[in-house]
Parts: structure tokens; C-alpha cells; sequence
């Protein structure tokens, strides 16, 4: 039977002690059957809306000692397991993890960019890592290393036989480290220092198993600054294997979404060619099978069609224009767009009667 529905209990219901029993100089009573009716709950001598002052009945409340023993200041209590004593309890701030582990993004396949509220530090030292922005996708090579700040969207997705290191850093750690840490996305080589640099990251992880070793931290924050702004320049992308599903894909197609994705950046067709894993020569005769026509071509299309479609629904200028898609000047953009619509920009935007602000 359930505790409220019983109507035997001897000696009142099994509750802790109340400051609203009836008391003497000489005996406690607890609340029970008896004394229910002799308390005078409802009596005019107990005051309303005041707090009930318990200290006058500490003696009577059971003590208890602390669930958990006190924490290191800088130590974060995470989800205890089922058959673990004791809490476990993880450094926070600061978190180096095996780059074939770190997987980021959307939960399609491949992953799409989310952002992270922690900076990132990748280093790849053997094989290849996939990294998609928004309109932009990069693959990472042997020696590559990037600096990710906090708040940036992107997608990291690392190949088979990936081998390198993922340091994880909360934004508050990062504050007057000296040389700061840079404001902006950075990439490069590791080149020579990748001993001097593994053994950085290597410090920073054991002293983050400490307690107290906040300033260690601080100084190797300090040291992996310095080794950043000392990277050698990114090297060209490295080719890399076809990314699960895709190798199905025909390289045109490939080729259509990855040059789409670099507009902006000015990239050559030897280039994203090179990114594909092929050459020039086999890149245009798949263009030309397909499509009629030449990748440079192909290439040429899609940059005007999305200058089309800025023209319509923004209100940038078009040198504004010309330089977010890649061209040289804003007088080849003019060319170009005279040589394919037979207007220039600004007429075609006139007549569009779309003009709208961003």
C-alpha cells in the first residue's frame, strides 16, 4: 500500500521533526495523531507571512556532512559512471585530443559547418583533413597546422590514416597571454619546429592534470603564441583521397561544386585540378565530354551567373563585385559581363528592377 494510504501507523508518520509540534520545558513531542489536534495550526498566535525561525529547533534537525569533498577552483565535476566511486572530475579550459577523433560539423554526411564556442589548434602529421566553411573548403596536408577561432563556422571531417593533434581552448584562457594570440583565422607549415611545437603541446596537457597550474598554463600559452606567429607559409593543397560517395561522383560535377566554392578566392583551374586528384588535361576532356566546353569555361559561366544574381539582389558595387568573385579588375569584370549579356553592369542592374539592399 502506498505511504499515504495507510491508517496504522503507531506513533504518528515516520517525518522529521516539526517546529510546529506541541513542546514543553520538559518534553519534544513529535507530530502525531494526538497531537495533530492539539497543535493549533491554525491558531491566531502564529503569525503570517513571517519566516519560521528554525534556530531555537537546530538540535532536533539532523546534520550532514558534504556529498562531494571540496574542488580544485579550476576543476569542472562532469557525469559520474554507474560503476566509478567517485566523481570524475576533468581540467577545463584546455583539451588535447588525437586528430583522427575530432570530428565537427552537422550530423550530414559529409558534415556541414557549425560553430564552436572554443578556439582550435590542428596539426596534421600524416595523411589528410577535409575542412569546409561556408563557401569555402580546404584539405589539410602533412605539416599543415590552423589556427580556428572561437565563433567560427566550419566543418572538419579527418580521412583514413589521419594522424595529428586537436588542441582545444576555452576563450577565457587566451586573455594577456604574451605575444597574443592572433584575433583572425591562421594557417602555415610547421616545417622545422614540429619537435619544438609537439613538445609545447605535450606541456600544455600534462600541466592541465595538475591542480594550481594555472600560470604553467599561462606561460605555455605564451610559448604556442610565439610558434604560431613563427609558422612557415601554407604549402598548396595536398590531393587527397575522394571522400566517402564520392568517388561515384563524375569529376564535372566535382569540379562544378568545388569551383562554386572557391569563386572568390581567385584559385587557377590547375588548382582545383590538383585538389580533385587529376590534371588539367583530364579535367577539360571531362568538361568538354560533358558540358561542351573547356573547365576555364565552365568556370567563367559560373562566375557570371552568380555576378547575375548579386547584380539582382544586392545593392554592392560592382567593383565590390568583381573583387568577391575573383576577378582581376573591375574593368575585366566589365568585359566579361559586356562580352556575355551585351550590357554593362550597372545598366543590367538598372533594368532588372530588382534593386534590393542586402
Amino acid at each position: 500500500m502506498a505511504s499515504y494510504g495507510r491508517t496504522d501507523w503507531e506513533g504518528g508518520f515516520p517525518f522529521s521533526p516539526s517546529p510546529f509540534a506541541e513542546r514543553s520545558p520538559t518534553s519534544r513531542h513529535r507530530l502525531t495523531g494526538d497531537s495533530l489536534s492539539k497543535t493549533g495550526i491554525n491558531d491566531a498566535h502564529i503569525p503570517e507571512g513571517r519566516a519560521v525561525n528554525l534556530s531555537a529547533h537546530r538540535h532536533d534537525m539532523p546534520r550532514h556532512e558534504p556529498l562531494y569533498p571540496p574542488m580544485a577552483p579550476n576543476a569542472l565535476p562532469v557525469a559520474s559512471r554507474p560503476f566509478a566511486q567517485r566523481p570524475v572530475v576533468r581540467q577545463s579550459g584546455l583539451r588535447l585530443l588525437p586528430l583522427a577523433s575530432f570530428v565537427w560539423g552537422s550530423r550530414a554526411k559529409p558534415p556541414r559547418p557549425r560553430t564552436r564556442a572554443d578556439h582550435l589548434l590542428l596539426w596534421v602529421i600524416a595523411g589528410h583533413l577535409q575542412l569546409d566553411f561556408p563557401r569555402q573548403q580546404h584539405v589539410m596536408g602533412k605539416d599543415a597546422v590552423r589556427y580556428i577561432p572561437a565563433g567560427t563556422a566550419f566543418a572538419a571531417l579527418p580521412m583514413t590514416g589521419t594522424e595529428g593533434y586537436a588542441l582545444l581552448l576555452a576563450p577565457g584562457l587566451l586573455h594577456e597571454t604574451d605575444p597574443p594570440f592572433p584575433r583572425h583565422a591562421l594557417s602555415g607549415s610547421v616545417g622545422e619546429a614540429a619537435e619544438a611545437l609537439l613538445a609545447t603541446l605535450k606541456e600544455l596537457a600534462a600541466e592541465s592534470a595538475k591542480p594550481n597550474s594555472g600560470k604553467a598554463i599561462h606561460c605555455l600559452l605564451g610559448v604556442l603564441a610565439l610558434r604560431l606567429a613563427r609558422l612557415e607559409p601554407p604549402r598548396a593543397n595536398a590531393a587527397r583521397p575522394p571522400l566517402p560517395g564520392e568517388a561515384q561522383r563524375p569529376l564535372v560535377e566535382r569540379f562544378i561544386a568545388l569551383a562554386m566554392a572557391n569563386l572568390h578566392q581567385g584559385r587557377t583551374i590547375a588548382d582545383l585540378a590538383d585538389e580533385l586528384g587529376t590534371g588539367t588535361a583530364a579535367l577539360d576532356d571531362a568538361c568538354r565530354n560533358a558540358r561542351g566546353k573547356r573547365a576555364i569555361e565552365l568556370m567563367h559561366e559560373l562566375r557570371l551567373q552568380r555576378a547575375v544574381e548579386m547584380l539582382r539582389e544586392t545593392t554592392r558595387d560592382p567593383a565590390q563585385i568583381a573583387r568577391e568573385l575573383g576577378y582581376t579588375s573591375h574593368a575585366h569584370f566589365t568585359r566579361s559581363f559586356v562580352a556575355a549579356t551585351g550590357r554593362l553592369p550597372e545598366t543590367f542592374r538598372d533594368q532588372s528592377g530588382r534593386d534590393q539592399p542586402d
